[in-house]
Parts: structure tokens; C-alpha cells; sequence
């Protein structure tokens, strides 16, 4: 069963997210094993700038990550349909080792060191969105993904 570490920055600040990720935990049981690791936020952000406070986050989550295949989400990264994405958990699956972190910056997106870092970089949309909001997405769409593999009819 494959391990899915999702390292991300901030903690969940609506009960909604929490809501959301924990229905899909649920649903992905019976396909992978997932953990999570919440990064705290950088306080009294005022006086820097944006690749300032990505830097910093860089720092905290550089600390979290392991020698395992990391996938970055950024909106620089490949974008897929559900059949496509359903063939990278496939690939992820088999060339992996059996662990993979997926990576989820700040407010202001991931810093290019930890980008750098990463085996694979994907993208869930091409519109900006909370990376609050995309937390639940991405877990939407690992289910939809493993549901295809498996031949379910979550996806249609």
C-alpha cells in the first residue's frame, strides 16, 4: 500500500477543511496509507516580502522531508485530466519505493529550493486557490485517481 506524507504549510483554519479531509482520509484507506504534517505559519510577515516568507517556510519544511520521491504542487507544474492523473498515481506506485510527500507551500506557493528538491511537480488547476481549499482537492483527487486504477465508478 502505498505512503502518501503530505507536508503543508499552515494549519486548517475553517472546520470545512478539516470536514472534507477527513471524509476523504476515509475513502483512501483501502488504497493508501496518508499523514500529515502542518508547518506553522511564519509570524509578523509585514516587513518582508513574498520570496522572504517562502524562504523561511522553505526552511521548516526542508526539515520535514526524507530521502523519499517528493511531488511539488505548484501552479509551474504539469497538468493533468483524471485518466492522466490516475496513470501518475500508477507510476508514483511503482517508482517510489512505496512512499512519496507530497509537497503544499503557503500562501504565497513553494519556494524554488524546495521545487528543486522535488522528483515531480503537478498542478491542480490553472486558476489560484486557497491553499487551504486545495488540500481537499488534491485528496479529491488521489480518490478519483485510485478509483480509476481500480476499476471503481467513483469517477464517472
Amino acid at each position: 500500500m502505498l505512503k502518501i506524507k503530505i507536508i503543508t504549510v499552515g494549519k486548517n483554519k475553517e472546520a470545512w477543511v478539516d470536514d472534507a479531509i477527513k471524509h476523504y482520509e476515509k475513502l483512501l484507506t483501502k488504497f493508501a496509507k496518508l499523514s500529515f504534517v502542518y508547518i506553522h505559519d511564519i509570524k509578523k510577515t509585514r516587513a518582508l516580502g513574498d520570496d522572504d516568507v517562502k524562504k523561511l517556510e522553505a526552511s521548516k519544511i526542508k526539515k520535514k522531508l526524507s530521502p523519499n520521491y517528493k511531488v511539488a504542487l505548484s501552479d509551474k507544474g504539469r497538468q493533468y485530466n483524471s485518466e492522466e492523473f490516475s496513470n501518475f498515481i500508477s507510476k508514483l506506485m511503482q517508482n517510489s519505493g512505496g512512499v512519496i510527500e507530497i509537497i503544499i507551500g503557503g500562501v504565497y506557493g513553494l519556494d524554488e529550493s524546495i521545487i528543486d528538491e522535488c522528483n515531480d511537480i503537478i498542478s491542480l488547476s490553472p486558476m489560484t486557490m486557497s491553499h487551504q481549499l486545495v488540500r481537499p482537492v488534491l485528496l479529491e483527487q488521489l480518490y478519483r485517481g485510485f478509483s480509476i486504477l481500480s476499476g471503481g465508478k467513483y469517477h464517472k
